[in-house]
């Protein structure tokens, strides 16, 4: 496909429509009271919608960097490298020398930034905003020649695009009409145009093979979202049954039927689940809905989410996590973009036990709740929380606890598909939540492209709270997004009395060693105790390591008389006494770079130190290891 496609670019003969393209539909069928609504609940954040009115915009961990006016599209705002304008599908865009840090690149090529102004217009009238965001599709459109430059790269990065321009479509035609977005651009037969070559490009690249995961099903809702708000003639027409058939046969064959998704990276697992949501929407849209299979899908994966995260916060960095959404409505930053998603699933589809009462609804199930048909009201009721230990079969994580107390264990696999790409090798894994609060946690992802060291130990075995053997990794790591000789790993059993609860897993990725980990934890409501027992089993001499990771904010230090340690927060009475073996070497590692240990990554692009208590021991397997973690006051 793309030397035919470099042969055709190179005769100045890109894909073209066989007819004028225009609006068909929007996402947003402007119900009566839709604007008194909006104002009840919220307002414009004029301070935030000035910054991206003048080009100051703010990426994932970076802060606020300016992209200039005009945008200039090619330049990365964050290390000043202007990436060449040569054929996007053979550039190395993982080369900072050549383009800079691609992540805050394609961010900006996204133009999820135009959706808040697009609203600010719809919402207030102000026409500056509706100006600046046609100006700025304007801009890039001349600025980007169809297949050339970086944003022509990836099929993701142009789904997510013509996404943003479907939403401001639909916001623009709420105040000005159906013509929306072509009432207001300089040229909107080129804007047509631009818009077709993007779901030419999208149909064309689509993710195939071992790179099909979260990817092909972005592709996939981005081609389906553009054939159903924008007319691409017969072309889209065929192009639109085929991504609706595909995204029927993904929600399937990537989400488990827990409500998992198999990729085993709670980040993307939200990536998933808002793409499939828009999907369902933009069918309701057209008359044309998903099956009840992919809307049973949709709720669980919320109700997955809504299951591990404790006191509605955040879930656990499980697997990588790229801080990005597949539409923004917010003109600031997005703070809870995991409430953001149950509440709209919650609101969407009347479900109960994803929100937690007495809280604000979201902009964002606001809108999607309007795609829906429906002015957004309260959202549903709190469900009774399902007992405990409560098990994702498929998925392979199980939660215990009770009180203040969460506790999530991982036995999943490594990831989907065969590359893993953003899975980490955290097999029996788990974190502790007190109060809301993570106290041992997953330490996050850090770096994707850039700083491949770094991307290495956030991902490897070391940064997880699990054992390592011989200082390797459970999985044997193969580039910055794939894994070779997949760990194996399973939940072996649970089960609950009157006094405690249990959950068991194994996994087999030291087997190459002649290892075996079994990890057994048991959780005793009554006296808010954990108890971690590690069996190694095997033969041989070998260099075993444990280590468990604490929140940034945390101390840890010795606890006497107990000869065990002590896990303190500065502004809360509660205290995590940790009982250790003292058959190991046990001592605390805080912001070490070589070899790297006791960090977290609260954001892509930032890593801060935080404290890691670490057990060495080396000794003849069969190895056993019992940690005890009392959770005071109870």
């Amino acid at each position: 496909m793309q030397g035919w496609e470099r042969l055709r670019l190179a005769a100045c003969r890109p894909p073209l429509p066989a007819s004028a393209v225009g609006p068909a539909a929007s996402l947003l069928p402007g119900a009566e009271g839709w604007l008194s609504a909006w104002e009840e609940r919220y307002a414009l954040d004029s301070d935030s919608l000035g910054d991206l009115f003048h080009g100051r915009m703010e990426f994932f961990g970076h802060g606020v960097l300016e992209v200039g006016d005009p945008v200039d599209w090619h330049r990365d705002p964050l290390t000043g490298v202007r990436a060449p304008m040569q054929y996007g599908k053979t550039m190395n865009y993982r080369d900072d020398r050549l383009v800079g840090d691609v992540k805050v690149l394609w961010e900006l090529g996204r133009h999820q930034h135009l959706v808040p102004l697009a609203l600010a217009y719809a919402c207030g009238g102000d026409r500056a905003y509706r100006d600046a965001v046609c100006a700025h599709i304007d801009g890039w459109i001349r600025a980007n020649p169809y297949g050339y430059g970086i944003h022509w790269c990836s099929a993701l990065e142009v789904a997510l695009r013509v996404l943003s321009w479907a939403f401001v479509h639909s916001l623009l035609a709420l105040r000005d009409g159906p013509a929306g977005l072509f009432a207001c651009v300089s040229d909107h037969g080129r804007v047509g145009i631009a818009i077709y070559h993007h779901a030419a490009f999208i149909r064309g690249h689509l993710s195939r093979h071992s790179s099909a995961n979260n990817h092909l099903i972005g592709e996939l809702t981005g081609l389906w979202v553009a054939t159903q708000v924008f007319d691409l003639g017969a072309a889209g027409r065929r192009w639109a049954e085929q991504a609706r058939a595909e995204l029927e046969r993904e929600a399937g064959r990537q989400v488990w039927e827990d409500g998992v998704d198999k990729e085993q990276a709670v980040y993307y697992h939200l990536w998933v689940l808002e793409y499939l949501m828009v999907a369902w929407l933009a069918g309701i849209r057209a008359g044309r809905p998903f099956s009840d299979r992919f809307r049973d899908r949709i709720v669980r994966m919320a109700g997955f989410l809504a299951a591990i995260s404790p006191r509605g916060g955040p879930p656990p960095q499980v697997g990588d996590a790229d801080d990005g959404v597949a539409v923004r409505f917010e003109a600031g930053p997005t703070r809870e973009p995991f409430y953001e998603m149950r509440a709209a699933v919650a609101e969407v589809f009347s479900a109960p036990g994803l929100t937690e009462a007495g809280r604000p609804l979201p902009q964002k199930a606001f809108w999607y709740a309007l795609c829906a048909g429906r002015l957004p009201g309260r959202l549903p009721a709190s469900a009774p929380t399902p007992g405990l230990p409560r098990v994702f079969p498929q998925g392979g994580y199980a939660l215990l606890g009770g009180g203040d107390a969460l506790v999530l264990f991982d036995a999943g696999h490594l990831g989907y598909p065969s590359i893993a790409a953003h899975g980490h090798a955290d097999a029996l894994s788990f974190c502790l939540s007190i109060a809301g609060e993570w106290w041992l946690v997953d330490p996050g992802t850090y770096a994707y492209h850039s700083e491949p060291a770094w991307r290495d130990y956030f991902r490897g075995s070391a940064a997880h709270n699990t054992v390592t053997v011989d200082g390797h990794d459970q999985s044997r790591i193969g580039g910055p997004f794939l894994w070779l000789d997949h760990a194996c790993a399973w939940l072996e059993g649970h089960g609950a009395d009157a006094v405690h609860q249990w959950v068991e897993g194994v996994h087999t990725g030291y087997a190459r060693y002649g290892i075996r980990h079994r990890r057994r934890l048991e959780f005793f409501p009554g006296e808010a105790r954990l108890e971690v027992s590690d069996t190694l089993e095997g033969k041989g001499v070998h260099d075993f390591r444990i280590r468990f990771h604490f929140a940034p904010r945390l101390t840890v230090r010795p606890f006497e008389p107990a000869g065990g340690w002590v896990a303190a927060a500065p502004d809360s009475e509660a205290r995590l006494i940790i009982e250790t073996d003292s058959g190991w070497s046990w001592e605390v590692v805080r912001g070490r770079e070589i070899p790297p240990l006791g960090w977290y990554s609260p954001a892509l692009g930032r890593k801060e130190p935080a404290s890691t208590l670490e057990g060495s021991r080396i000794a003849t397997a069969p190895v056993e290891i019992r940690t005890v973690f009392r959770i005071r006051p109870t």
